[in-house]
């Protein structure tokens, strides 16, 4: 039986469980003007086709963000940020991010190499119990920098066990070293810093080194980024009550055959309930901010190290390559660096042109993880069809 059909038999349960209609309001409450109309953006009428033509074409709702230094800032969107209450999307709906959260590790990661409280080189059984690197495959080999390279051999953690886990139980919360229990005493998948094998595992396990050191991951994040970056419309969720006012509803295709259903409670139950993986929700505009303060080195004097990329040897990836929390990708105008966020009920791009100095940022409310076709018209086509407007 593959992965998605026994998904699907435990997505039933969870949507008994929670099927209680999702109360709270999606008219975002934030600072962004959300009625500044960009026409007189050079490109405004092509970008806005494109985002009517996505939102047309499988998607709830979108919203694209495009900020380069010959024209300037141009953001929109299209389609519906909940159907149920008729809100249309707009710039300033907050949405999931998913593995975007991999980017902010990373910066925090460098951070406190940057006051050495950490060196790349460490193993990482120097800053974790030993009861825990004992258990982890290769557990006693892998460094902080393999860690980030994604080049431990450690097996991603949401796998069918996991998988059949959550969907029995959609509202549990997992701590970190519960979600590390998931790769215990596993076979490696490759010796450490021979292949690239993209896990989870590997920043669930950097964030136990940042709680180790800094003493509280999520105090971390908001301290050395979220606030010195003024991301107002930034917040990272510890449980699903604090979904905040203004996030988008997430919605799925759950059976490939076009139709959409609500998710929007197991979606806020996961981005609450994966420590270490996940937990961050946030504007397009906030999400370029970080980007940027990534890209001019204003987080870390060590950014360079980000985008030290190594191949990723895998053909049907978007990404050609890896670096320390960030994604390299190429479809053919230039290379851009950033990354992507794959959820059950959203998608999130995140991307910065470093010759051009162009930040693009999509975010969207349908889910990319259950569908392929969804998953390659928003990580690919979408990307594309800007491009060549762009460059």
């Amino acid at each position: 039986m593959t992965k998605n059909k026994i998904l699907s038999l435990f997505i039933c349960v969870a949507l008994l469980i929670t099927s209680s209609c999702k109360e709270d309001p999606v008219t975002p409450d934030n600072e962004i003007d959300c009625t500044t109309n960009f026409e007189n953006h050079s490109n405004a009428t092509s970008f806005q086709s494109v985002v009517d033509q996505f939102s047309n074409n499988g998607f709830v709702g979108i919203t694209v963000l495009v900020d380069d230094p010959i024209d300037g800032l141009w953001m929109g969107s299209a389609g519906y940020a909940s159907i149920e209450d008729n809100v249309k999307m707009n710039p300033c709906h907050i949405h999931h991010t998913a593995s975007l959260y991999k980017t902010y590790i990373a910066t925090v990661i460098l951070q406190l190499v940057d006051e050495n409280k950490l060196n790349l080189e460490d193993k990482l059984s120097d800053h974790i119990s030993a009861e825990v690197s004992a258990k982890i495959p290769n557990g006693d080999a892998v460094t902080i920098k393999n860690l980030l390279q994604q080049r431990t051999g450690i097996p991603d953690i949401f796998e069918i066990d996991f998988i059949t886990d959550f969907f029995n139980d959609p509202m549990k919360a997992y701590t970190l070293e519960k979600l590390l229990e998931y790769v215990y005493d596993k076979e490696p998948l490759s010796a450490v810093d021979t292949e690239f094998h993209y896990s989870d595992a590997n920043f669930t396990l950097l964030t136990l080194v940042i709680e180790k050191i800094e003493g509280n991951y999520v105090d971390a994040l908001k301290t050395r980024i979220f606030e010195p970056l003024n991301l107002e419309d930034t917040y990272f969720l510890e449980n699903p009550e604090q979904a905040p006012v203004g996030l988008a509803d997430s919605y799925w295709d759950r059976y490939g055959d076009g139709n959409i259903e609500n998710n929007s409670d197991i979606q806020i139950a996961l981005t609450a309930g994966l420590s270490g993986s996940d937990g961050i929700v946030s504007t397009a505009d906030d999400l370029k901010k970080f980007i940027k303060a990534v890209a001019d080195g204003n987080l870390s004097t060590n950014n360079t190290l980000m985008t030290e990329f190594l191949a990723v040897p895998n053909s049907t990836q978007v990404y050609s390559g890896y670096g320390m929390g960030l994604m390299k990708v190429n479809i053919g105008g230039g290379d851009w660096y950033g990354h992507f966020g794959n959820q059950i009920g959203s998608g999130a791009i995140v991307l910065y042109h470093a010759e051009k100095d162009i930040t693009f940022v999509a975010l969207q409310n349908t889910g990319t993880f259950f569908s392929d076709e969804i998953k390659e018209k928003f990580f690919y086509e979408l990307l594309r069809d800007f491009e060549a407007i762009l460059l």
